[in-house]
């Protein structure tokens, strides 16, 4: 399950995703949180365009729920992550 899948638009990508609420179901078992990796221009592997700075981090629940967010790393990334879903636990 990702949210990082192929982007085609007559005029170039979309800027970034819509991922939805900012939701996880913490019940439904544990988080997968993964790097979302950008080439220099600030594209991911799909063709949307983030931008540069932070590192990008994709979290998601077993339902397929989730969302995007920027932390300095995957440990700053859990702990914003553990802020408003103090239940989750992360797969590694």
């Amino acid at each position: 399950m990702t949210f990082i899948t192929p982007v085609s638009c007559k005029y170039g990508a979309p800027m970034g995703r819509h991922t939805g609420p900012h939701f996880l179901d913490c019940d439904a078992g544990k988080v997968y949180l993964r790097r979302v990796y950008l080439d220099s221009g600030g594209y991911d592997k799909g063709g949307a365009y983030w931008g540069v700075g932070q590192p990008l981090y994709e979290a998601q629940d077993q339902d397929g729920n989730g969302f995007i967010l920027r932390a300095g790393s995957r440990g700053k990334a859990k702990k914003a992550i553990l802020t408003d879903f103090p239940d989750a636990n992360f797969y590694r």
